[in-house]
């Protein structure tokens, strides 16, 4: 397995193991209905004891609290097998250890040392080492161990058995160490007999496995038959091996179990409801009966068919096992086959070997599985052998797995291909073995050297292996890893009848087998224990824990089959010697893994305490049946019912609506009064009854009761009943407790709005209260007065709350208002009178703004605001509108319509910016005042205004040149304020600048001359003004481009002279302005020899030169841009002028000094910026 597959299985383990860890934290018990005795329904006061049995099987039943599970972290099939059978088994977290280890069979002793650490650490580090009986393995932890020698190697589960114990220097010790737990016949204790029992879960592959895990849990109560397969050709040496088998059959025998002992010489195969085997295996010499024909040939070519090209023959001088074998001569490629058709069974497993010798070519080997029909139902390949074999070589070994049950017919394939001689012998067609039908719980023993060599599928047969007798469906099997000789096996005369005793799979199998440390492998479930009887009382319950004298008793008792197997006849006694009674006895039949509940039914005796006992099995008369929790013991109390010693009324006369006080005095002698429950009612005049909730403070109740307005006049009793919480019950009655009397109606909680104004609504609240009449019945009446002026209210009621409203009207005088109320039941009326209890008062006006006011005031300009008031009392609108603003504005206001206004708002120019506020209101005729309308506004600068009037470039020659004037004229103002405002104009361009006109009010004329301020390129310029109050404004920016023409040689001519040469040129430059010089630069080659300013025009220089030359290069710049031309010089020998020459001369063309002038443009323009950065490099 590669490094990344081991991470990944990791992984798998450890996700796994989280998962399990969730389960083992939450899963719930498992409950099932549990079977009743006498009474099919019990009551719903014994709550859960019904339903607390365990579902069958292990969990639950058995404790695994002495189990350690040993799984690899790097197979994820041991991770699942742990995951499994620790959920199932109920194991928790801290009895797992996962292991870091190859995921191999077999591993060294350096390997296993490792292992042995990691499981010993973790059970000394979990202080388990002590606690624990059991280990169990998984598929994925190593098998076997090899070395030191052949006499050092053993299984894994065999050395794991000795660690942290007095044994453990025997680990990877020669040979075995005698088992000291062998022949006995009790139950196992590591901290008794030194080391651990180790068993192992596995099969061919995970589901094997699980279902192995599974049978176990349906083991229970299953009874079978023992098959005991003797080899009767077995002597000697071997004779102990059938010995076991006889003296196995003879104690099951005679402890009442089925068996079946075969003495022929027939290997019993195809046996029926197996719950034991043991057997020689593929050590019985009938074992090994051939399935196919002529699988040697020695019958000829009979059952053999042959088709392709290649010459057949029989040849007795290569068999491989005595007499003929088949021989193939080929000479050509093609192919040949050899086939055989068998017939076979379904469900049975088989496997397929064969030899071949051969000198080249290849052999394929197949098999092919039919139904009866004809149908392909599979096809396996075999091995393949190519080439030369220096002998005989094995054809790879074919096992299939249990044929499907419609199997019928099974073809035998060898494929040739390719030229050579070929030879084939012992082709043959084995049934795996022995294909039995087995019960949960069946255990197996077979005396077979290397059954437990592998669970690896495909094994490799040559003996039986133990993994398929699991494949078949054994629950418990013992095999071997290594030769451990006969006397290492476990003896069937100790395994089984231990087994059938009630012991553990693992301890039978210990118990049985007389070495440690040494090859032997047990594979199962070790705390399975299909035939121990065990059954407890899981609870004794009385269904009343206190009865009164004379009432029945009735005890239900719960009584589970926590073993394996049903119990038949299992006595149950209640003794009750200790109330004076006869004891009472039952007799129970519980299946394995069920409850049942038994029922005792007895009359009470006097009143007292009493404790009776409950015991299963007391003659012990269910042999191999655990004692523990046979016996419970219950308790109940026969009761004392309490007593009433007094009542009485606290007045004998009590109106309708009114209290009066009942009171009675109780005790009870044997409980006490805490546990009293007391019901009592007054029975009223005509018989009517109330419900009186009494309360207890020491042992007197009282309650505080009153009677109803419906109830008529006369006398009412009371009634009591005492209550203790065993039914215990004691009834009184106080006739004629007091006298109901009539009662005046009334009002309470009267309440109303002393103050109110007019046109508002009053408001008037009661509460009507009358004991004798319903307040639905009462009738009531209100209102106000004031002199001869009187203002009726509206009554609305809910029950007995009464409220009057009015609105008061505005046509009212104000002053102080009395209030009349009448109370009517329909017999008599109450007058009721509160002076002068209302003040009305006067209704101020109000005041809206019916438009939106602004946020802000601009100095200078004017607001209107539409106002609003309104005087319900003055509906003609006779209102007065009052108003205060602050500094800086002037307000003033129109009356169109009454109580209409238009509000004109005016910041005055020089006003002060920042808020001001403006509140206004309106009076009426009476001094009344609305609240003030207070609106806020921020004063604000009106922003300067400005603008560019005209914008223009003049020049004598090109518009725009550096010869050219800027003529503008700006219009800036303030509108509020004659200090006029500051004029700047921005300048944008190659060297941006500003030029600050001052404070202007009104039209500004500015002027700038191009050259010397502006450079050649494009330019943008804006006008911004500032007020005295900091508003700012711009204009649109204006965009405008000033361009230059370069100076130009007309003309040059160059004369060599003795003391250097004449230089003669004429110079042009359009926009260059009067007054103002070019620079001059004479070169030979990139040598400057003069450099000067000149003017226009005609220039003549002498040029002094060291050495002749043969050209000159002229730059000629006014600034901004320059020309450049290269002339010959001209020698005096020649003695020709420059204009005269016809051929070969030095006359420059001016179309040649133009095109030159245009071409250093560039290049003057870098000048003129390095001169403006403050150098020139020349």
């Amino acid at each position: 397995m590669g490094q990344r597959e081991m991470e990944v299985n990791k992984m798998r383990c450890l996700i796994l193991f989280l998962v399990f860890l969730m389960v083992s934290a939450t899963s719930p018990g498992v409950t099932s209905t549990a079977d009743h005795i006498e009474d099919p329904a019990p009551p719903a006061s014994l709550g859960g004891v019904w339903d607390d049995s365990p579902s069958g099987g292990l969990y639950g039943i058995i404790s695994y609290d002495d189990v350690v599970v040993v799984y690899n972290v790097n197979s994820e099939v041991s991770c699942a097998i742990m995951e499994n059978f620790t959920r199932r088994r109920g194991i928790p977290p801290d009895r797992v250890v996962g292991v870091d280890v190859p995921e191999r069979e077999s591993i060294d002793r350096d390997t296993f040392n490792t292992l042995r650490t990691q499981v010993e650490s973790a059970l000394q580090d979990r202080k388990l080492t002590q606690k624990i009986n059991y280990i169990v393995t998984t598929k994925g932890v190593p098998l076997r161990v090899w070395g030191p020698g052949s006499s050092g190697s053993a299984s894994v589960d065999s050395e794991l058995a000795l660690i942290l114990g007095p044994y453990a220097g025997y680990i990877g010790g020669a040979y075995w160490i005698q088992n000291p737990y062998y022949g006995e016949n009790e139950r196992f204790s590591r901290e008794k007999y030194g080391f651990y029992l180790v068993t192992r879960l596995t099969g061919y592959n995970l589901s094997d496995t699980l279902s192995l895990i599974e049978r176990a849990e349906r083991s229970g109560g299953k009874r079978g038959i023992f098959l005991l397969d003797v080899d009767p050709g077995k002597g000697g040496g071997y004779a102990a091996g059938n010995r076991w088998l006889r003296d196995a059959n003879s104690t099951l025998r005679s402890m009442g179990f089925e068996t079946y002992l075969d003495e022929t010489t027939t290997f019993i195969t195809d046996f029926e409801n197996c719950s034991g085997y043991a057997s020689w295996g593929s050590n019985d010499g009938h074992y090994s009966t051939t399935w196919n024909k002529n699988q040697g040939f020695e019958e000829g070519l009979n059952h053999w068919e042959f088709a392709g090209e290649g010459e057949v023959m029989l040849n007795t001088s290569y068999p491989y096992r005595g007499g003929r074998c088949l021989e193939v001569k080929k000479n050509t490629t093609g192919d040949f086959i050899i086939a055989q058709n068998v017939s076979v069974r379904g469900s049975i497993a088989y496997y397929i070997s064969g030899h071949v010798n051969m000198t080249g070519g290849v052999v394929h080997f197949t098999a092919e599985v039919f139904t009866s029909s004809g149908a392909l139902l599979l096809r396996e390949k075999g091995g393949t052998v190519s080439g030369f074999t220096s002998g005989w070589a094995l054809l790879r070994q074919l096992p299939l797995k249990p044929l499907p049950p419609t199997a019928s017919k099974l073809r035998i394939v060898i494929n040739i291909s390719g030229k050579g001689e070929f030879y084939f012998d012992e082709i043959r067609l084995l049934e795996v073995k022995p294909h039995n039908t087995w019960i949960p719980g069946a255990i197996a023993e077979t005396y077979v050297s290397s059954s437990g060599r592998t669970f690896t599928w495909p094994p490799y047969y040559g003996q039986s292996a133990i993994a398929d007798l699991i494949r078949e469906g054994v629950s418990g099997v013992k095999g071997y890893v290594y030769e451990p000789y006969l006397s290492a096996m476990a003896e069937p005369d100790i395994l089984f009848p231990r087994y059938v005793s009630g012991y553990t799979m693992g301890e039978s199998y210990y118990m049985a087998s007389p070495f440690l440390s040494w090859r032997g492998v047990v594979v199962g479930d070790p705390k399975m224990c299909p035939y121990g009887l065990q059954a407890e009382i899981t609870s004794s319950t009385v269904l009343k824990e206190v009865v009164n004298p004379g009432e029945e008793v009735r005890i239900a008792v719960n009584v589970t089959n926590i073993g394996f197997g049903d119990i038949r006849d299992l006595p149950l006694t209640l003794h009750l010697e200790e109330a004076g009674l006869p004891d009472l006895n039952a007799v129970i039949n519980i299946s394995q893994g069920q409850q049942v509940v038994v029922w005792f039914n007895f009359s009470a005796p006097t009143p007292g305490t009493y404790r009776v006992r409950l015991v299963l099995n007391e003659e012990e008369t269910i042999p191999f049946m655990s004692s523990s929790g046979a016996e419970a013991e219950v308790t109940f109390r026969v009761n004392s019912p309490p007593e009433v010693l007094w009542m009485s009324s606290s007045s004998p006369y009590v109106r309708r609506g009114c209290n009066v006080l009942l009171s009675a005095e109780v005790r009870d002698v044997d409980d006490g009064l805490l546990p009293l429950t007391f019901s009592s009612w007054i029975i009223g005049p005509g018989g009517v009854n109330a419900t009186l909730e009494m309360s207890l403070e020491n042992s007197t109740l009282s309650a505080t009761f009153t009677p109803p307005l419906s109830w008529d006049i006369g006398f009412a009793s009371l009634h009591l009943v005492v209550r203790d919480p065993w039914g215990g019950c004691v009834h009184d009655t106080l006739n004629d407790a007091f006298f109901v009397l009539n009662n005046p109606p009334g009002v309470s909680n009267i309440s109303w709005t002393t103050e109110v104004r007019r046109g508002s609504l009053f408001t008037l609240n009661l509460t009507l209260n009358d004991p004798d009449t319903p307040a639905h019945m009462l009738e009531v009446s209100s209102y106000l007065e004031r002199n001869e002026e009187r203002v009726e209210l509206e009554e609305r009621r809910e029950g007995g709350e009464v409220t009057f409203t009015s609105l008061i009207p505005a046509s009212i005088k104000t002053g102080l208002y009395d209030i009349h109320l009448t109370l009517e039941d329909g017999i008599n009326s109450t007058e009721l009178l509160y002076p002068k209890a209302v003040d009305v008062l006067n209704s101020p006006p109000s005041i809206k703004l019916l438009s939106s006011p602004p946020n802000v005031l601009v100095r200078g300009e004017v607001v209107k605001l539409d106002v609003l008031g309104e005087d319900l009392e003055d509906p003609k609108g006779l209102l007065e509108l009052r108003m205060e603003v602050g500094e800086g504005v002037e307000v003033s206001a129109e009356r169109p319509l009454p109580g209409r206004w238009e509000v004109s708002l005016e910041a005055i120019r020089n006003a002060p910016l920042g808020p001001t506020e403006l509140t206004i209101w309106v009076e009426d005729s009476e001094g009344g005042s609305s609240f003030p309308l207070i609106l806020t506004f921020e004063l604000i600068n009106a922003p300067p205004e400005v603008r560019i009037i005209s914008f223009e470039l003049t020049s004598p020659g090109n518009k725009g040149d550096l010869l050219s004037t800027l003529n503008a004229v700006i219009e800036a103002t303030d509108p509020d304020s004659g200090e006029g405002v500051e004029l700047i104009l921005n300048f944008t361009g190659e060297s941006p600048f500003t030029v600050n006109l001052g404070r202007v009010n009104g039209r500004a004329h500015f002027k700038m001359i191009i050259w010397g301020n502006l450079t050649p390129g494009g330019w943008m310029m804006r006008a911004t003004v500032v007020d005295s109050d900091g508003g700012v404004n711009s204009t649109e920016w204006i965009t405008f481009v000033v361009v230059n023409s370069p100076p130009q040689i007309l003309s040059a001519e160059a004369i060599a002279s003795d003391e250097g040469a004449s230089l003669t040129l004429h110079i042009v430059d359009p926009d260059l302005p009067p007054g103002h010089s070019l620079t001059l630069q004479v070169l030979s080659g990139e040598k400057l020899i003069f450099e000067g300013l000149v003017g226009m025009g005609e220039v003549t220089i002498e040029l002094n030169l060291s050495s002749p030359v043969e050209s000159l290069t002229l730059n000629v710049s006014d600034g901004y841009s320059y020309s450049t031309l290269t002339i010959p010089v001209i020698r005096p020998a020649e003695n020709a002028t420059l204009e005269g020459r016809e051929e070969g001369g030095g006359v420059l063309p001016v179309a040649l000094a133009l095109a030159g002038a245009a071409s250093g443009v560039l290049i003057a323009a870098y000048i003129y910026r390095q001169k403006r950065r403050g150098s020139v490099q020349r």
